[in-house]
């Protein structure tokens, strides 16, 4: 196009969809120019064309909005019994499996005021015939306050106290878990980006791993939480992302520390159009089936009634 890739983010601006940028992502996202899900919540996607085709799909949340509040998956009603529908080993249940739409319409309809989900924590059973009911969390998982799972804190998760702090830690002092209302794990390599700068955990990304993608961010001063999705697997549309493309996305975005989630099929953001008034998946794994996997452990954000 003969225009430089900053110069040409400004004068497009960024605004809600459809925005394809001739080069990599830029340095930075203009979020003043986003749409506006809810009272502190704000989204875009865009595509770019660099290193390869990604479409990419972010949410930015103000974790100082009055009325705000973050929920997840919670136990089952079968919680800590064996999993009926895998036998290879013994599995304790810890959730149902459901689709991200569901849990946020779920919620809607129980009187919650839920305006935008996303897909976190990886999850077990994944094996042939891929059909199970329940999933059970690979590290330990807390929602609403409640522990979910309570497998050793081995790596790196998302940390949201009661009063809306968010980290992301791989340390939760015992005494602290009271305080805990959100602690969703990350899938490796985990912390990708840590004070702005990359981190991994174990095996660094050398080559290119492409796939779709789940990641969450936080500003440096604890205030926005971002929620990334990119598509993949798509030929022509969107290519996929890997560690590398993922901070890339988080700094523009203006993250200071970022964690990989669970990807591939189960990643899906979702958030309620208050105009068309139904729930709005903008990603799609698959252009033309549109099919999207049930997952074992969902993030949500809503407003108390009185702050709707």
């Amino acid at each position: 196009m003969g225009m430089n890739i900053k110069t040409f983010f400004v004068a497009c601006g960024l605004i809600t969809t459809g925005v394809a940028f001739a080069g990599e992502c830029p340095a930075s996202l203009d979020w003043d120019s986003a749409q506006t899900v809810a009272r502190g919540i704000k989204r875009m996607n865009f595509k770019v064309d660099q290193p390869r085709l990604m479409e990419n799909y972010i949410v930015r949340v103000d974790l100082r909005e009055p009325g705000l509040r973050i929920t997840g998956s919670h136990r089952a009603k079968e919680w800590g019994e064996p999993m009926p529908d895998y036998t290879n080993r013994v599995m304790a249940i810890d959730t149902c499996r459901q689709k991200t739409r569901d849990f946020l319409e779920e919620h809607r309809r129980n009187g919650t005021n839920m305006v935008f989900a996303v897909n976190t924590s990886p999850w077990v059973p994944w094996t042939k015939p891929f059909t199970h009911k329940y999933g059970a969390a690979v590290d330990f998982l807390v929602s609403d306050g409640e522990v979910v799972s309570h497998t050793q804190r081995r790596g790196h998760m998302l940390v949201i106290f009661t009063n809306n702090v968010a980290v992301i830690t791989n340390h939760i002092d015992d005494a602290l878990v009271p305080s805990v209302a959100i602690a969703h794990p990350g899938h490796g390599p985990s912390c990708i980006m840590k004070n702005g700068k990359p981190t991994f955990e174990g095996k660094s990304d050398h080559k290119p791993n492409l796939a779709p993608r789940t990641a969450i961010g936080l500003s440096a001063d604890g205030r926005w939480l971002y929620a990334l999705v990119v598509d993949g697997r798509q030929k022509g549309y969107s290519e996929g992302a890997d560690m590398t493309d993922l901070i890339a996305v988080m700094k523009a975005a203006g993250a200071s520390d970022a964690i990989n989630m669970d990807g591939g099929g189960s990643s899906t953001l979702v958030f309620w159009d208050k105009k068309k008034k139904k729930a709005v998946i903008p990603n799609h794994h698959d252009a033309k089936r549109r099919n999207y996997r049930p997952v074992a452990i969902n993030l949500g954000f809503y407003f108390e009634n009185s702050a709707r």
